[in-house]
């Protein structure tokens, strides 16, 4: 182990885990090597099946700086996101998933970031997208423009139309994190979290690819992605994603602490980008269903570029993007 910086803030990582044996050693061998050593690395094990309590027990004997925890059964990924969020005491707070690789100098590029930027609510870094079994980069997400973005509503209404997920995996401030509702047991929570956080403060950004985030070989189903939000094997037939989703958006909106001019206008972005984006994934079902399957990959990239893009990555290896990015959000190939 490393000796500690006492004279640093604290940084806590939360590593909720389940079944993570493939890629859990990289991943804490990764964090234990950061060159920022004032670190408190919290694991919380949501009942793994497989070897990944074995693999833990073993790295706390590595490291002091790591905490371990198994449930007793699976109380969903949200929750388990959230728990290990309570238990820390950093000034400064980052999630890290069980296959995830962070370059030494991730942690101390981001806090010397968020140190000079007062009014940050988190950093981010360029990400080097991956595939699991796959060859080569799938893309580059990053911030680059986002700062031209000044005030709270363009920035609510820049993170709905085209932040994703990933930036879930950035180094947040503890003390923005504790006005909002964290996770929710909702498929793309994630997603409403970022939504809400965008409220509270701005997101800056490390222009340097210190991160390699993998994504699974294939795409969940529905009933997986429940499985895992919620801990249960099957969705109810009634349960509608993207309905839940937009209430939770509205939720956070109301439960906001900013004043109600500031609510109303950020419920018209939230209404007017719910409305497009039903129009198109309408227009989108309909183009598939009608367009000749020797035109389908010409119209679908099109389609893809004007209206499911963001202007926040930038394309790798072309085509691994065409087959697990554009073929998958127009849902045609099957």
């Amino acid at each position: 182990m490393k000796l500690v910086n006492k004279n640093q803030p604290l940084v806590s990582i939360g590593v909720p885990v389940f079944n993570g044996e493939k890629g859990l050693a990289v991943a804490l061998d990764s964090l234990i090597a950061q060159d920022y050593t004032n670190l408190e690395i919290i694991i919380s094990d949501n009942a793994s099946t497989d070897a990944t309590s074995k693999i833990c027990e073993e790295y706390v004997g590595k490291d002091s700086r790591i905490k371990y925890s198994r449930l007793k059964e699976n109380i969903g990924s949200p929750m388990n996101f959230n728990q290990v969020f309570e238990r820390s005491s950093g000034k400064y707070f980052m999630w890290a998933a069980h296959d995830d690789h962070r370059e030494p100098l991730f942690v101390s590029a981001c806090v010397e970031k968020m140190e000079s930027s007062l009014n940050a609510a988190l950093c981010h870094v360029q990400m080097a997208v991956l595939v699991e079994g796959e060859e080569g980069v799938l893309k580059v997400t990053h911030l680059d423009s986002f700062k031209d973005f000044k005030g709270l509503t363009q920035r609510y209404k820049e993170t709905l139309k085209n932040i994703r997920g990933t930036v879930m995996y950035s180094l947040f401030r503890s003390s923005v994190l504790r006005k909002t509702k964290l996770l929710r047991r909702s498929i793309a929570s994630d997603m409403a979290f970022i939504q809400e956080l965008s409220i509270y403060g701005e997101f800056v950004q490390v222009s340097e690819i210190l991160f390699s985030y993998k994504n699974r070989e294939k795409w969940n189903t529905v009933d997986q992605d429940y499985f895992i939000f919620f801990g249960k094997k099957k969705k109810p037939w009634w349960y509608l994603p993207f309905v839940v989703l937009f209430l939770e958006h509205w939720g956070r909106v109301s439960d906001a602490t900013v004043p109600i001019k500031t609510k109303l206008c950020l419920w018209c972005i939230l209404i007017e980008y719910e409305v497009v984006l039903v129009t198109r994934k309408v227009i989108i079902k309909l183009a598939g269903w009608l367009c000749p399957d020797r035109w389908k990959e010409r119209l679908g990239c099109a389609i893809y570029w004007k209206w499911l893009s963001t202007p926040y990555e930038k394309v790798g290896c072309e085509s691994l993007f065409l087959k697990r990015a554009i073929k998958p959000a127009l849902g045609w190939w099957r």
